[in-house]
């Protein structure tokens, strides 16, 4: 086995859909961010982390634990049903659809204790002390269905926590929530590996844009989280921390809906004014992309509804890129889609079925989902621990490196995990 060094302990927190600007630029962008600015000195950061196609939170966040592409573990979207005539469609919430081992597998194997705090892709994992990402798609507002995560915990864990949180419910945003779970889980339990996710900048970024002052403000408001649980790991043996990201952000104005130009050419049959029905067809939306899956032999006619479809999105300037099989393999993304859409600079791509294909948007204002090498989608890294080097540019790097990484610097045997990516060098 391929271990690495004195065995140390790890917390890693990911700010979803936060830019390598954030700590890399010079310039005034509208917030400061004190505590995340600090950990470029105090230990080693890249420039920039190439994430994963689609650039989304699911499939990133599997990449961030396994080291390997969606086409190997598994999670190609955030969605787990390709039916999008679903009035509430079911995510991919279960570790069990991971097809290979795990960050907190190979701390387990190890003998190490973990702990995971709305991590996505984590419900039933084998994580010692789990409040896993998952709620009643059917319900109105996610944050408030305390119900479905208490289910999918480790058993009681849930309301221990609760209870400890209970003075903050009032008022406090999503990600205090989860700081002061994760603060609660640190001191009472010192796991040997924490991973935390918070969630409430990327879910501004999509509503106002990911420069808005809301999505700023939600951005402080993980700074200040980062303060608090870095200060709770100085007190004690040396830990490394990470702060990182899954994906970048973009600007959009407007909102293309694919599936009012596939309806259109009778890919989903529907009766006058009745909804759409699933035909042979399939179709995952992820913000930037837009993923079409053949659920059953298509007919010619078929065939040639869904390139008209694709080409009249395209002249409506809709679609930047159209892939096809032979590039989603390249890219290790979903081996079962047809073809994706990669969205237009300014697009963003719904699941509505009613209305114009192309309209200003009514919604979000932020997207991410395109191809990862597209402008403005890189992911952040920033390190710091005993072993980690002050002040280090680690240059660009790429979202599969980082588990391997992380593995390396707990010193656990790196060739549990199925990533063929060397470790990043953070000494």
């Amino acid at each position: 086995m391929k271990a690495s060094r004195t065995p140390t302990r790890l917390v890693v927190l990911c700010a979803d859909g936060m830019v390598p600007d954030f700590y890399r630029s010079e310039k005034d962008l509208g917030v400061k961010l004190p505590n995340i600015r600090g950990l470029v000195k105090a230990g080693a950061t890249a420039d920039g982390v190439e994430s994963v196609y689609p650039s989304t939170t699911y499939p990133a966040h599997a990449t961030l634990v396994t080291g390997v592409a969606p086409r190997v573990h598994g999670i190609y979207s955030h969605l787990a049903s390709l039916d999008p005539t679903e009035q509430a469609r079911p995510w991919c919430w279960f570790a069990a659809a991971l097809r290979v081992p795990t960050l907190w597998d190979v701390a387990r194997a190890s003998g190490r204790k973990t702990a995971a705090v709305s991590w996505p892709v984590s419900a039933g994992a084998s994580i010692a002390w789990n409040i896993p990402e998952i709620w009643d798609p059917t319900a109105p507002d996610p944050h408030r269905d305390l119900e479905t995560p208490a289910r999918h915990s480790t058993p009681g864990l849930f309301a221990e926590v609760l209870k400890a949180l209970q003075p903050l419910l009032p008022k406090a945003t999503p990600d205090q929530l989860r700081g002061e779970a994760a603060l609660y889980l640190w001191r009472r339990y010192r796991p040997d590996v924490m991973l935390v996710h918070f969630v409430y900048y990327d879910q501004l970024a999509h509503r106002f844009g990911p420069m808005s002052s809301q999505a700023l403000t939600a951005l402080g408001q993980i700074d200040e989280e980062v303060g608090r649980i870095r200060e709770a790991l100085s007190d004690g043996e040396p830990v490394n921390l990470v702060v990182l990201s899954d994906h970048g952000f973009v600007d959009v104005e407007k909102e293309a809906a694919p599936l009012v130009t596939l309806a259109e050419e009778g890919l989903f049959p529907r009766e006058k004014r009745g909804p759409p029905k699933l035909g042979r067809m399939g179709a995952v939306h992820a913000g930037g992309s837009f993923a079409v899956y053949w659920l059953e032999e298509p007919g010619a006619g078929e065939g040639k509804a869904l390139g008209r479809a694709v080409e009249r999105l395209q002249q409506a300037g809709a679609v930047q890129e159209v892939l096809h099989r032979d590039q989603l393999e390249d890219l290790e993304a979903d081996p079962d889609a047809e073809l994706m859409l990669d969205a237009a600079p300014g697009v963003y791509f719904s699941d509505r079925f009613e209305g114009p294909a192309i309209r200003p948007t009514q919604k979000d204002h932020g997207t991410h989902g395109q191809l990862p090498t597209r402008a403005g989608h890189a992911a952040s890294f920033l390190a710091t621990g005993p072993n980690i080097a002050p002040g280090k540019n680690l240059g660009r790097l790429a979202l599969a490196q980082v588990a391997p990484t992380l593995a390396r610097e707990l010193g656990l045997p790196t060739d549990i995990l199925s990533s063929k990516e060397e470790p990043i060098d953070l000494a």
